[in-house]
């Protein structure tokens, strides 16, 4: 483990605990916003994490604390929150938060693996059929996470910190990317009322413990929130149907999506959860909003403009591009899932 600094940390954050004495400490293989450890103590493992100042407000982690035991009461695989010898779920040491959880023994996500997806896919379905018992007025706060009002905002940034405009083939692609968040913001306009819920927040990989092809943990709610469902199944259908490895060079998405795995988790999903025919409308419309938004603030949080500025905004149009055109087949795809006999 890391040097003394380290070790007397964890001492403190231990001896509020009925946890034993600490024998060793190292950072899990995933998980970087916060300051995370798996740590071996006389009693035995555990996970404790240390709160990043961005998301170490009382409140919102008291909230994320019970959405989480109100899934492990409904037979959900949300890890268990170990409480201090005070009885809390959350230990405040001066201004920094922390809180200590059953450490899960898991293996990792395999996209080669179907059963992988398909448990995936059906374990989101269960975490939102059951968050429509839960209510939180913390975490049932307004907003949007993608829209193209926030997508138009991300592009006037890239301009200006890319200077697009002094630069013929940029200034023709900006032209573009501005009549890609006009299109959408046409179709957001058409958007009726969507199934709104709590939704994981961080949906991926990276937070999936699988036991063979059945997963026994499902972690890090950091990020749980008041969102059409939608917006969840989009952003999972983004990752778990994506090409690995992908073929895109400049952005944080791999490439378009690829039918089979996209066919799958919707079927999967559905046998739990049927998406309502508006959000099987809005799918696409999300799909190409979420490319393009985050594809944009990633690059202009990279700073001044690249060498090859030109070849990545050819890729998020790209991605904007096959979105629009397979809008209609992804609808037919959700059809077809919903049809498929259990």
């Amino acid at each position: 483990m890391n040097p003394s600094a380290t070790e007397a940390q964890l001492n403190r954050v231990l001896s509020r605990y009925r946890l034993g004495r600490l024998k060793a400490a190292w950072r899990p293989a995933h998980g970087f916003i916060n300051d995370n450890w798996i740590v071996e103590t006389s009693a035995g493992r555990c996970f404790v994490k240390h709160r990043h100042p961005t998301l170490a407000e009382p409140a919102f982690i008291a909230a994320q604390h019970a959405l989480t035991r109100w899934l492990r009461r409904h037979g959900f695989p949300a890890p268990a929150l170990l409480p201090t010898v005070d009885g809390d779920t959350l230990l405040i040491l001066g201004r920094e938060c922390y809180e200590v959880q059953e450490y899960i023994e898991g293996s990792e996500y395999d996209h080669s693996r179907a059963a992988h997806l398909e448990e995936a896919a059906a374990t989101l379905a269960r975490h939102h059929a059951l968050v429509r018992g839960f209510a939180s007025a913390v975490l049932c706060f307004p907003g949007e996470l993608y829209h193209p009002r926030l997508l138009r905002t991300n592009l006037t940034r890239l301009a200006e910190t890319w200077q697009l405009d002094k630069d013929n083939g940029l200034a023709r692609l900006h032209s573009k990317l501005r009549a890609e968040a006009s299109d959408l913001a046409k179709h957001f306009a058409k958007h009726g009322n969507l199934h709104e819920l709590l939704i994981h927040g961080d949906y991926y990989a990276d937070n999936l413990l699988f036991d063979g092809d059945r997963i026994v943990g499902v972690v890090d709610y950091d990020k749980a929130c008041w969102q059409p469902r939608v917006v969840e199944l989009a952003e999972a259908l983004i990752y778990f149907a994506s090409p690995r490895p992908g073929n895109l060079r400049h952005l944080v998405y791999p490439g378009v999506l690829q039918w089979e795995p996209f066919a799958g988790f919707l079927q999967a999903y559905a046998r739990v959860t049927v998406p309502d025919e508006s959000e099987m409308q809005v799918l696409p419309d999300y799909i190409r909003c979420i490319w393009l938004q985050v594809s944009l603030q990633r690059l202009w949080e990279q700073g001044r403009r690249p060498t090859r500025a030109l070849e990545a905004l050819e890729e998020v149009l790209g991605l904007a591009g096959w979105a629009r055109a397979n809008a209609a087949t992804m609808i037919e795809i959700c059809h077809s899932a919903i049809e498929q006999p259990s």
